[in-house]
């Protein structure tokens, strides 16, 4: 689980991509072969396999543009990884297991990003820069990293900067700070020292997507908290004003003060796959991120917007997934992947919420073509297949 974690966004993957999804890809294949294959469990791997072999090949012959046979074959590495993975988990000896073990996961990032937001003002001097070709930052002991052009802010005369934790980005961090105050609210249902923790840790990542997260997450968590016990109301009044004030002014940064550049470009990413969408809209323009960059910059496809122009973003990705996925690879494939997103078989708890709460960040960070996410998209589709089998025999 904690390498599984580690490939949606960590600083390993980041300066360690191939070598961390082959070895995730050989992790999972020895787990779900070292066992006796079930007849059933080994078609169901075969009907999946098959089906995003297709769609990924289809998307390779009819794109755009020429795709990079060495991104295709990343692909079908990493959505075979997710079979894998799936399949593990979702035998009845390791279903049990998936919330236990992410959960562990998930403090042990929590810790970690504590630490790393508070130790700053200490290890400022002792910091170091690291990059590759893509991306930069600067660290200390490879262990605590920080992004060299960031939000800064004195609280009593002392420097802080935004929690990015271990991944590459703070808006990463706070989708699995959020998943962690997910599992809290509604899988364990514990509000202990953990639970108000995880709070602190979402509001050092000044993410507006985690804080408004969370600040839904909350009023769901403590509307059913309310209603078994009244006497908790004043916390829950206190806390959720709290998260909201914050979320309010941490909006209006974004919409008119310095963010406005931030939220802009989000803005784009939006809106701009759509006229890709509208010219390819079966096939896509392709999986390959580097010519997805290029299609891009037709002007056919600009948008004139106040904070950016169309050439601020002429060399850079979408941080939309599900926005990018949609104009890359088309209606039919996306909508295959959210459906089975909907009907993924790990979390049934709030099944409606979780679905949102995915979606909304997977279109806040490109992060939706990584193992982690990919599983709970293949336990969704073996679920289906499982249920459809039922149904017909």
């Amino acid at each position: 689980m904690l390498f599984l974690v580690l490939t949606a966004g960590s600083m390993l993957f980041i300066f360690f991509r191939k070598e961390m999804l082959y070895f995730v890809f050989f992790l999972f294949s020895s787990l779900f072969v070292i066992k006796n294959l079930y007849k059933r469990e080994l078609l169901i791997f075969v009907q999946l396999l098959v089906l995003f072999l297709s769609l990924l090949i289809i998307n390779y012959l009819f794109s755009l543009s020429p795709q990079s046979t060495q991104k295709l074959l990343a692909n079908i590495v990493i959505f075979t990884t997710s079979i894998f993975s799936a399949m593990y988990y979702c035998r009845e000896e390791n279903k049990k297991l998936f919330i236990p073990n992410l959960y562990l996961v998930l403090k042990i990032i929590l810790i970690h990003a504590l630490i790393n937001f508070f130790i700053f003002p200490f290890v400022k001097p002792f910091l170091i820069e690291i990059s590759n070709s893509r991306y930069d930052c600067v660290t200390f002991l490879n262990v605590f990293f920080y992004l060299k052009y960031t939000h800064s802010f004195s609280v009593l005369g002392i420097e802080l900067v935004r929690n990015q934790g271990i991944f590459w980005e703070p808006g990463v961090l706070q989708i699995f700070l959020n998943l962690l105050l997910f599992i809290l609210s509604f899988v364990k249902k514990k509000r202990g020292l953990i639970f108000w923790l995880t709070i602190l840790a979402i509001f050092t990542t000044f993410s507006t997507t985690g804080l408004v997260v969370m600040f839904v997450q909350l009023l769901l968590s403590f509307s059913s908290e309310i209603r078994k016990n009244i006497l908790f109301l004043p916390i829950a009044a206190f806390m959720t004003l709290l998260v909201y004030y914050i979320t309010a002014i941490n909006i209006s940064d974004k919409l008119n003060g310095e963010g406005q550049y931030s939220f802009q470009a989000r803005f784009f990413d939006l809106v701009q796959p759509l006229y890709m969408v509208a010219e390819n809209p079966m096939t896509g323009v392709g999986l390959d991120d580097e010519q997805f960059i290029k299609t891009r910059q037709k002007t056919n496809f600009s948008l004139n917007l106040e904070a950016i122009d169309f050439s601020n973003v002429n060399d850079k990705g979408s941080t939309n997934s599900i926005m990018f996925f949609l104009a890359a690879a088309g209606i039919p494939f996306t909508l295959i992947l959210l459906v089975m997103l909907y009907y993924q078989d790990f979390v049934p708890e709030k099944r409606k919420w979780f679905f949102i709460f995915v979606i909304i960040s997977l279109m806040t960070e490109p992060i939706m073509l990584r193992p982690f996410f990919l599983t709970f998209v293949m336990s969704g589709g073996i679920y289906i297949i499982n249920k459809f089998r039922w149904k017909i025999y």
